[in-house]
């Protein structure tokens, strides 16, 4: 796949716990995906280029070839801490000289080199997805002794007067590129579409790939029309492709973020907008997110100066098709999450060592409580959050009965009310069915004395009393869920 894009005269080519668990509760950690760069090479150029360079932007390297590669394995690393895969992630990677004057130059070309469908594990069948990816949901290399991502960059920007000028790649680490290209930004825009930020639908036409849709059609709606790529017809989609404005990305994860993150470049459900140009621009049209978004983002067509290594929403895209976030710790919370937001150490699941898992400990995840601390009184120590209850509330669920109770004595559910679960008797079973009528009414009748639990499950109307009236609310229950 290929991604065409003009960049300021530049073009480039990118184509729930056990209720008794109370302690630390992990999930099992995803480990951060490994990148292999392929050098194709040969001697004494791209890569393999022996010209002295001094170290720059925190990239050591002594020559023109050691900082290029080094260069491409930061991009990888970076994102390889991000998507967790126990594949690792072959990039076929290459300097050449491509076509450059004074003014213009093809910066280079990246891109998924394979496609699949349909195997093991896949979330969507019928659906095509990138071939890493894939090898990530599988747990296994789906082609074996194949490349993943296939990416060539111009070499002929650097040291040369006759290609862009006095314009050149800048090797740096540290984005302060001046007025050269930042070519960290590039890559990491480049290896997210060979990740999984591209689509492989035909725009002017319409046509799906063996009339099937790829995973990112699931996720690009048409607001005029109400549709997702993958439910409508050929004709619906290439119109949509030049519906600029209106097709948006919707995907759970990217708009779960958008609030915190954009200013503009959203529509009104938090859906972001993808970049659909009258006329269609092949390989930039709909693989992208909209211009329009402030701030700016990594996966416009456009770079500007001001991006970073700020995965800023791109990473969330990848998630949205499929990827799973690095969790070293096993604690519930990717890694990025834990750095950028919480604070927390991702390398730690109890990063305050209070017994909690920073992902369960949802009040205080970096400030130590004390051990067994009950900061409600309701007898269950904080980490009951991890269950969905109320640490600043004893009855979360307001039936009257404790949540330290609900877990420590009844094994029921804290957060569900048990108001009307009466049977079996002094042991709610989060069941409301004939059996607590039989109780009840023989609660109501005397036939049975009322403990102190049946005083609060059976009182329904909550007057202080069990009586015909609580038996005829637990009965239209029934009836009338």
């Amino acid at each position: 796949m290929r991604d065409d894009a003009d960049i300021a005269g530049l073009r480039f080519v990118c184509t729930w716990l056990s209720a008794l668990a109370l302690a630390l509760a992990v999930t099992l950690p995803v480990s951060a995906t490994t990148f292999i760069i392929n050098n194709m090479d040969g001697p004494g150029e791209g890569f393999n280029d022996t010209t002295p360079a001094a170290p720059v932007g925190g990239n050591n390297g002594t020559t023109l070839g050691q900082q290029r590669l080094n260069l491409f394995q930061k991009a990888a690393d970076t994102w390889g801490a991000v998507i967790g895969s126990d594949v690792p992630i072959i990039i076929q990677a290459s300097f050449d000289p491509l076509t450059c004057d004074a003014n213009s130059a093809v910066l280079g070309s990246a891109g998924v080199t394979q496609i699949i469908r349909d195997f093991p594990n896949s979330p969507k069948s019928n659906t095509w997805y990138h071939i890493a990816l894939a090898n990530a949901i599988a747990g296994t290399d789906l082609i074996t002794d194949a490349d993943d991502i296939i990416a060539t960059f111009n070499s002929a920007i650097d040291n040369n007067n006759n290609c862009m000028s006095d314009t050149n790649w800048y090797l740096g680490f540290d984005h302060n590129s001046g007025g050269d290209l930042d070519m960290l930004v590039v890559l990491l825009h480049e290896f997210a579409h060979g990740l999984g930020f591209s689509n492989f639908t035909d725009e002017s036409t319409g046509s799906f790939i063996q009339g099937r849709p790829d995973v990112f059609a699931h996720f690009t709606l048409d607001n005029t029309s109400g549709l997702h790529w993958d439910e409508m017809t050929r004709g619906q989609r290439a119109s949509s492709a030049t519906n600029t404005g209106n097709v948006v990305w919707d995907g759970h994860e990217v708009v779960s973020g958008t609030a915190d993150f954009l200013v503009n470049g959203a529509d009104s459900s938090g859906n972001v907008k993808l970049y659909a140009p009258n006329p269609i621009r092949p390989g930039s049209s709909i693989s992208h997110f909209d211009t329009v978004a402030s701030p700016n983002l990594l996966m416009e067509p456009f770079i500007s100066s001001n991006l970073g290594s700020d995965l800023d929403l791109t990473d969330e895209q990848l998630f949205d098709v499929g990827w799973t976030p690095v969790d070293t710790d096993g604690d519930g919370l990717s890694d990025v999450f834990e750095t950028t937001v919480l604070a927390t150490n991702p390398n730690a699941a109890d990063s305050d060592n209070d017994g909690l898992a920073d992902g369960n400990d949802g009040v205080v995840p970096i400030t130590a409580l004390p051990s067994g601390i009950d900061a409600n009184g309701d007898g269950f120590v904080d980490g009951e959050q991890s269950l969905g209850a109320d640490p600043n509330n004893s009855d979360t669920d307001g039936d009257g009965v404790s949540d330290g109770d609900e877990v420590g004595i009844y094994g029921i559910d804290p957060v569900l009310s048990n108001s009307g679960d009466v049977g079996p008797r002094n042991n709610p079973d989060n069941q409301i069915n004939v059996a607590d009528i039989v109780v009840l009414t023989r609660l109501v009748t005397g036939e049975i004395e009322a403990t102190s639990l049946d005083l609060v499950l059976a009182d329904i109307n909550s007057d202080s009393q069990i009586n015909a009236a609580d038996l005829l609310l637990l009965q239209l229950s029934i009836l009338i869920p």
